[in-house]
């Protein structure tokens, strides 16, 4: 599992371009979606599958492809299993709140997953992600005061890597490891932003996060 940054290019034009010049991925077909905030889970049965089809995450038992999900605020969830299942998912708000993670778990155990661990990549963070009190109170009610935060000017906010955490625990799943890196603000100071983000810039550009089984 590996993702893109500022330094890598817009993904969403490039969507090859930054896996390909990755050894591990190279000689892999690199399989994307159509993201549309939803719960929707592809999976992947075979090299010769349609490159592109709508959802919001990607499973497979295959070595010989890789999955890809694009992000700019939103959460990128690597996804693997001691029994050779993988799976990326892209998760905002709203895929949390529809339960786009608990959809991928459930997949991945359809294809033979026992333990599901999982890796979060970089996404906005609490500090900078000020959000409207109806929605996050619904989020609080599905996953836990964990998910309430608070901006760096002191308003309301989602804490969204809690809720990829509160997510997969209902799911029976483990996240094992997390960038720790908000797309608003990671960087330096005074420097470039390190990731692309909607929220805070109005960048449409992309990251890219490309899963594949070792």
């Amino acid at each position: 599992m590996r993702w893109t940054g500022r330094a890598e290019g817009d993904a969403r034009h490039r969507r090859e371009g930054p896996a390909r010049s990755w050894p591990e991925v190279v000689e892999r077909p690199v399989f994307w979606l159509r993201q549309v905030h939803g719960d929707e889970v592809v999976v992947v049965g075979h090299p010769s599958d349609p490159p592109v089809r709508e959802g919001d995450a990607l499973v497979t038992t295959r070595a010989d492809v890789a999955l890809g999900v694009l992000t700019a605020d939103c959460a990128p969830v690597a996804l693997a299993s001691p029994e050779g299942v993988v799976g990326a998912a892209h998760a905002g708000w709203a895929g949390l709140a529809v339960g786009i993670l608990e959809r991928t778990v459930e997949a991945m155990r359809s294809l033979g997953a026992g333990r599901v661990d999982a890796a979060l990549g970089p996404c906005i963070h609490a500090e900078c992600y000020q959000f409207a009190a109806t929605d996050l109170d619904r989020l609080v009610g599905q996953f836990g005061d964990s998910v309430r935060g608070t901006t760096s000017t002191g308003a309301p906010s989602l804490d969204l890597p809690a809720g990829v955490a509160a997510a997969l625990e209902r799911a029976g799943a483990h996240l094992v490891r997390c960038a720790g890196e908000c797309t608003a603000c990671a960087g330096p100071p005074g420097s470039a932003n390190r990731y692309f983000s909607h929220r805070a810039r109005r960048e449409t550009q992309r990251q890219a996060m490309v899963v594949w089984r070792a």
